[in-house]
């Protein structure tokens, strides 16, 4: 068996083979039992970090990465990937996207703090122990329970020139029918990332508190489509067609009323079509009728009946990517 050992921290792997368990980690006001798995293949590059569960109810893309630990054969596997499939396990446990011990959400606090929260020491190791050390990184996410949306892929661009176009390889690696390629933005991981000079993809897919077969199939095919891309497995077929945006405009409600949309995820959209109307709360008129201000296509669209002001409503991606 070609390929070196692995030594990560504490932990060590030979080529070749798979490390896998629950793994504790002090967070200052508990120890937390972090789930790992490390797998070693016949090349020691490149270096793929996979996630999950950084809001602790997104359980698609936690059950896609478990799925993953299983489908990888390190015998066959050229280069090392790091999967955690659970990055929060205390905000899984409380079935909630935020941390019990403190309230904090895990995807605002990256870098993370040595002496920080406890979210913030979790961060800091997720940060210093995994991202630190990947050459790209990706991100399995679902949207609101009350949204429906079409599986996508996104990534950022930043400062840095290279890293840039490390993370619209990975997009064009996806094949995924539907991609985003977002202007700089505050997003902390997207930051941590950039950071590094870790390469960063987040697939979307799903919905929160469901593990529904389509959104996991879908995290799996992105991930398998990219390491296939940085020749870490056999090549696959490439999708045809894939469409990328440069940007997303949020839709938000001005009024607390009844929500009754006129569009679902994935249809293309006009400047000034009606996307839905915010209804009295006894049903009596219109508060608002909602317009789109750009043309695009709908990512995301609410299907709960409650509206308040500065909820979302509906997310377009918009400035399509000609090529």
């Amino acid at each position: 068996m070609s390929g070196e050992p692995w030594q990560l921290g504490p932990l060590h792997v030979e080529p070749g083979q798979t490390l896998r368990g629950v793994f504790p980690v002090d967070v200052g006001a508990a120890q937390v039992d972090f789930p790992l798995a490390l797998v070693n293949g016949i090349h020691p590059d490149p270096v793929v970090l996979v996630t999950s569960g950084m809001d602790g109810d997104e359980y698609a893309g936690s059950e896609a990465a478990l799925r993953l630990i299983d489908a990888l054969d390190p015998a066959t596997l050229a280069g090392r990937v790091m999967i955690c499939p659970i990055l929060d396990p205390l905000s899984f446990e409380a079935l909630h996207s935020q941390n019990p011990l403190d309230g904090l959400f895990l995807k605002y606090v990256f870098p993370g703090h040595l002496e920080g929260k406890p979210t913030q020491r979790l961060a800091y190791f997720i940060y210093q122990n995994f991202v630190m050390h990947a050459d790209a990184w990706i991100d399995l996410q679902a949207v609101e329970t009350s949204e429906s949306a079409v599986p996508f892929v996104w990534t950022a661009q930043g400062e840095d020139a290279q890293v840039n176009e490390q993370n619209r390889l990975l997009l064009h690696h996806a094949s995924a029918g539907l991609g985003l390629l977002h202007p700089p933005q505050e997003w902390d991981p997207a930051q941590a990332a950039m950071t590094a000079n870790t390469a960063l993809l987040v697939s979307q897919a799903g919905r929160r508190h469901h593990t529904d077969e389509e959104a996991i199939n879908f995290h799996l095919e992105v991930i398998r489509h990219v390491l296939a891309g940085m020749d870490m497995l056999p090549k696959m077929e490439e999708t045809a067609g894939q469409v990328v945006y440069l940007d997303h405009e949020p839709v938000l409600a001005e009024h607390t009323g009844l929500w009754y949309p006129q569009i679902s995820a994935g249809d293309t959209v006009k400047i000034g079509q009606v996307l839905g109307e915010i209804h009295r709360m006894d049903g009596g008129g219109v508060l608002q009728e909602v317009k789109s201000t750009v043309e695009g296509v709908a990512l995301a669209v609410r299907t709960g009946l409650a509206a308040r002001p500065r909820l979302r409503l509906a997310l377009i991606a918009h400035r399509r990517l000609e090529t």
